[in-house]
C-alpha cells in the first residue's frame, strides 16, 4: 500500500438477493466510501464483525477508523445507557461498540458518518432520537432518487479546539438520508455544524483523542462540484490519520468501556 496511510471502514451485515439465493449473507458497504477516502490519499480496508481483543488487534494495524452509515443503532446504544449488549444485539452494534472502545484506548482517529456519528455520540453520553415528522429540512420516506437529491443548508461553527480553518466554508449544503439525530452534544465533544431547525449536523472531540462525526453522507455528495466541497470538511480527520503514531503503551490496548462521557 506504499506510503498511503490505511484506514478501516465498518460494514453492514445483511441478507441480500444474489445469484446464490434471495437471502445471501453479505458484509456490505457502499463503494462511494472507498472512492471518497481513497481520493483523500488513504488506503481502505473493510472490517467484518469482530469483538473485544479482535477489535484491538485489528485496529493496531491501521491509522484511522470510519464508522459507516446504514441501519438504525440498537435501542441499547441509542438510549445512551451504560449497559452491556443484550442477547438480541446485532453483530454490527457489538462490533462497532468494541471498535470505538479500542480506538479510544489507542487514541486512533475516528470519523463517523450518519449512523456512525450517532453511535459515536451515544457511546459518549448523548442519545439517538427520531426526527419529528414533517420537518422540511429532513424529509424521509421519499423514493431513492428523491432522497439522494434532497439538500439542506448547514452552518459550520468554529470552536477553540475545533477550528474550521480557512479552507472550510461557513455554510454549505448537504444531503439528508436519515430519520434520526442526536439529542445533544456528548461530553468531550463540540458541535461544529447545525441545521436551521436546530439539528446537530457535526461534532468533533475536544480531548487529545481525535474523533468526529457528520450527520450527512459526504461520500454520496455527487452533484456538480459537491464531491470536492466535502474534502476540506474532513481535512482534520485526514491530518489526524497522517500524523497518527501509536504510543508504546497503546499497542496492546484494553477495551473495557470507560466511564460514561470520559473518553
Amino acid at each position: 500500500m506504499g506510503d498511503r496511510p490505511t484506514i478501516a471502514v465498518t460494514t453492514w451485515r445483511r441478507d441480500l438477493p444474489t445469484y446464490l439465493g434471495e437471502n445471501t449473507d453479505l458484509f456490505t458497504v457502499g463503494t462511494e466510501y472507498v472512492r471518497f477516502f481513497s481520493s483523500l490519499g488513504m488506503s481502505v480496508i473493510l472490517i467484518p464483525e469482530c469483538t473485544g481483543d479482535d477489535a484491538a488487534s485489528l485496529l493496531s494495524h491501521v491509522s484511522g477508523l470510519v464508522l459507516s452509515g446504514g441501519e438504525d443503532v440498537g435501542d441499547w446504544i441509542a438510549r445512551g445507557e451504560d449497559a452491556c449488549a443484550p442477547p438480541d444485539a446485532t453483530s454490527r452494534d457489538t462490533t462497532e461498540h468494541a471498535l470505538v472502545a479500542a480506538a479510544r484506548d489507542l487514541r486512533l482517529p475516528v470519523f463517523g458518518i450518519c449512523r456512525g456519528m450517532q453511535l459515536l455520540a451515544a457511546l459518549h453520553g448523548s442519545r439517538v432520537v427520531d426526527l419529528p415528522e414533517g420537518r422540511a429540512l429532513h424529509p424521509y420516506g421519499l423514493d431513492a432518487a428523491a432522497q439522494l437529491d434532497c439538500r439542506h443548508e448547514i452552518e459550520l461553527r468554529p470552536t477553540a479546539s475545533a477550528s474550521l480553518g480557512d479552507e472550510r466554508p461557513r455554510r454549505m449544503r448537504v444531503n439528508s438520508i436519515h430519520q434520526q439525530v442526536i439529542s445533544h452534544c456528548p461530553e468531550g465533544f463540540a458541535v461544529t455544524a447545525v441545521a436551521a431547525d436546530g439539528s446537530i449536523e457535526a461534532i468533533e472531540s475536544t480531548t487529545d483523542w481525535y474523533a468526529a462525526g457528520v450527520q450527512w453522507h459526504p461520500e454520496k455528495m455527487n452533484g456538480p462540484g459537491e464531491f470536492g466541497e466535502q474534502k476540506p470538511f474532513v481535512s482534520r480527520f485526514v491530518e489526524a490519520v497522517e500524523n497518527y503514531c501509536p504510543t508504546p503503551d497503546s499497542t496492546r490496548p484494553t477495551v473495557a468501556r470507560t466511564e460514561r462521557g470520559k473518553p
